[in-house]
């Protein structure tokens, strides 16, 4: 509940809504505890959205009227500055009902206001960030110029993030020039397909059933990967994002297998992602089913999700100062109309008693959580092995608790949690504490499988 939030950390928050009653999207501002005033109300069409779920979303017609930014430049500027970094930062909340409004691109469209807009996320409950290494696994689809966009997107990590080990997985066509083109030594590695009659891999699951997925799991195999980063085409339909992204080394014909929310979760989990991003080939300039699959992965797990629209920001420069702003946060940040980022403000800042002032603790024992947002669930132990063991299985599990978490207890402080939940997942995480190694061991690297 992004209520919870809000409310908690005093943040200056732009709220959208769908009246139902005459499809009109209602954008009110509130801060904290306070009561929503609405500013201004504009219709669906007015947003080049359709009225029906189920129509066809066209990027290109998407759009906020200019009466619209002019009543919303005065409302924003008089909700003051956040109390955690960035505090120029206005948070977007999109409670229920919501319809289509999730895939507006309100990041590009309300840039005119001059603040960084970020999303809040559905619960409160936030991985810790990492930090030091950062392991980091790249899924490039196949277009007309993959291997380029591949190296766009490596140079910004490997320029903004330190202790950076990077998995490049390309499709069959654009290997060859991407291993040439990155190379396959340091913090690089770009792995080679499977061949087109390799056998099923043992993640061939009805969980994660399409083959780059299962490509990256075998490929890594147990490592952990901190950020899953797909650049892919995404779809929309009936209200469903989802990704189109290809076999590998395109062993079938016709439309390529589609990738839903809860495959993606899966992977992630089973990973132990703390972030994922999504983003559709500098060609396409249709990023709204990929803001709607994105907006489904936040409701399901905790973390960072992301939206990179490549179109708009083709030499990657935005997501480089986005990853410059969660790793090493400031006061001030710079606004990203290429990037639609659902997270914890607690990524970015942590609260002191002296940022904002509110009634009892900042988190009640009811919602399992500490101040800086992160699971109470979790021992001491059990956090730093999520954060520093190579192997993924600490992770993937401390991840598997969080969402429990999500699922079972309250996401806001005036709930009361269920005993029996409490106790299940107190149970499992004492469990899980009792298997850390104390000194974690350095894995081998994974074999890229191959030069060019």
């Amino acid at each position: 509940m992004a209520m919870a939030l809000r409310t908690e950390i005093d943040l200056p928050t732009l709220r959208v809504t769908l009246d139902p009653a005459t499809a009109e999207a209602v954008l009110a501002t509130v801060r904290g505890r306070g009561r929503p005033k609405e500013v201004v109300r504009c219709t669906l069409r007015e947003l080049g959205l359709p009225t029906s779920v189920f129509a066809r979303v066209t990027e290109a017609r998407l759009t906020v009227p200019s009466a619209l930014l002019a009543e919303l430049t005065p409302a924003v500027a008089d909700l003051g500055a956040s109390p955690v970094r960035p505090h120029n930062a206005l948070w977007l909340e999109i409670p229920s009902p919501r319809g289509l409004l999730p895939v507006v691109p309100w990041e590009r469209l309300l840039a005119p206001l001059g603040r960084p807009l970020y999303r809040l996320p559905f619960h409160p409950v936030r991985p810790q960030r990492p930090e030091g290494r950062l392991t980091v696994g790249l899924l490039v689809a196949d277009d007309a110029d993959a291997a380029g966009t591949a190296v766009a997107l490596a140079d910004q990590y490997a320029a903004n993030v330190p202790g950076l080990t990077l998995h490049v997985f390309t499709g069959a066509r654009s290997w060859s020039e991407t291993a040439a083109r990155l190379g396959d030594a340091g913090h690089v590695l770009v792995h080679r397909p499977p061949a087109a009659d390799a056998p099923p891999t043992d993640h061939a699951t009805e969980l994660v059933p399409h083959p780059w997925l299962r490509w990256v799991l075998d490929t890594v195999d147990g490592a952990r990967l901190d950020v899953v980063h797909v650049v892919a085409p995404g779809l929309l339909a009936d209200g469903r994002g989802a990704l189109a992204l290809p076999d590998p080394v395109h062993r079938r014909r016709g439309e390529p297998p589609v990738v839903e929310s809860v495959e993606l979760v899966e992977v992630l989990t089973q990973v132990g992602a703390v972030a994922l991003t999504l983003a559709p080939p500098p060609s396409s300039h249709d990023a709204s089913g990929l803001r709607e699959l994105a907006d489904d992965v936040a409701r399901l797990r905790p973390g960072l999700t992301a939206v990179h629209d490549l179109a708009d920001d083709p030499a990657a420069t935005q997501l480089g100062a986005a990853l410059r702003t969660v790793l090493a946060p400031r006061d001030e940040a710079v606004v990203l109309p290429a990037v639609s980022a659902w997270l914890n403000p607690l990524f970015l800042d942590t609260v002191t008693d002296a940022d904002v002032e509110v009634d009892g603790t900042a988190w009640t024992s009811d919602m399992q959580l500490l101040d800086d947002g992160g699971s109470a669930l979790l021992p001491h132990a059990t956090r730093a092995a999520a954060r520093d063991l190579p192997d993924a299985w600490v992770a993937s599990a401390a991840r598997s608790i969080e969402q429990l978490q999500m699922a079972w207890l309250p996401a806001a402080a005036d709930r009361a949690a269920d005993p029996a939940a409490v106790s299940a997942l107190d149970k499992v995480a004492r469990l899980l504490d009792r298997y850390v190694p104390d000194d974690p061991a350095p894995r081998h690297r994974p074999d890229p499988g191959g030069t060019p």
